[in-house]
């Protein structure tokens, strides 16, 4: 109904979207996906519309923000076509960050790393449901940006209030916080100890360096320490792993996220003090290697300097 001459004489224009439900699963038995009768519903989430005079060769970007005006959702398509488009938000956030292993598990050197790394077995990957609220909606095309406001409304059929999914939604964005901040420490740790595995065994027919090789190896081994805290360096991803070793701390807080998000209510008493019990575990990690990275590391820099050998390159944050 948008649509007319005022919006096709434009070079882009953001359609204004109408309100969504934030709508939850209902529990079988009373909704199951194997039913033949039931009907098929569109795409949970909300359709975002957008009209291109021109075909462009740029990526188009859609830009979610919350009412504070911080961006929780990035999402980019393809170049855009001339007329209407439709983009679907899941009204989920962003994902946490992936978690990329570049070293093979431990005691299974026959799982090779690729140039890319290996995807963590048990690596967490978050998005979180956005809450009920107002947002905007920022549409980036040919430097323009255009902007249309959006309102998420609760599911009326969900027993929780907007109360309980704010009290719920604060304590998910701390167990994501954490999340990210363990993929980054994995992701750097991981950086520097194929580094430091190389190096190890690039020395090891060097007689007049086998000091040098056996201090590589020390370090690798208290960096893999910090390691595997925050991950389970023995899965390899084949058969029954995941249950053969302990769960580690990105898993937990997986499975605390996936337990606090799974309904429109408040969190538990035990799950908040799960959640400060976990949290103490992620900035002990984080002091034990911002403690490395500050002492023990530039000073074996220095030495494979000295040597004449390559550093080792800790990836920035």
């Amino acid at each position: 109904r948008e649509l007319g001459p005022a919006v096709t004489a434009k070079a882009a224009h953001l359609f204004v979207p109408r309100a969504a439900y934030r709508l939850r699963n209902v529990e079988a038995p009373f909704a199951v996906s194997y039913d033949p009768s039931a009907g098929r519903n569109p795409e949970n989430g909300v359709p975002i519309h957008f009209w291109l005079k021109s075909e462009t060769k740029d990526s188009v970007f859609l830009t979610i923000q919350d009412a504070a005006g911080k961006t929780v959702r990035t999402i980019k398509t393809a170049p855009g076509k001339s007329g209407i488009s439709r983009v679907w938000w899941d009204l989920h956030f962003d994902e946490t960050k992936a978690t990329k292993l570049r070293t093979s598990p431990q005691y299974a050197p026959d799982v090779k790393v690729g140039a890319e790394g290996r995807t963590a077995p048990d690596g967490v990957q978050f998005a979180l449901l956005a809450p009920p609220g107002s947002y905007s909606v920022k549409l980036t095309v040919g430097g323009q940006d255009l902007a249309q406001r959006l309102e998420l409304r609760k599911d009326p059929n969900s027993g929780g209030s907007e109360e309980e999914i704010r009290t719920q939604t604060a304590l998910l964005l701390q167990v994501r916080a954490d999340l990210e901040s363990v993929a980054e420490m994995v992701n750097r740790i991981e950086s520097v100890r194929s580094q430091l595995i190389a190096l190890t065994n690039l020395l090891g027919a060097d007689s007049a360096r086998a000091g040098l090789k056996a201090e590589s190896d020390s370090l690798e081994q208290k960096f893999r320490g910090v390691e595997q805290d925050l991950v389970q360096l023995q899965l390899t991803g084949r058969g029954q792993d995941d249950v053969r070793y302990p769960m580690k701390l990105m898993g937990r807080l997986g499975w605390l996220a996936q337990g606090i998000a799974v309904a429109d209510f408040a969190p538990t008493t035990q799950q908040v003090e799960v959640q400060q019990l976990l949290h103490t575990q992620v900035l002990d990690a984080r002091s034990r290697l911002d403690a490395l990275l500050a002492t023990e590391f530039p000073a074996f820099n220095t030495k494979l300097r000295e040597r004449g050998v390559q550093n080792i390159i800790v990836p920035k944050p």
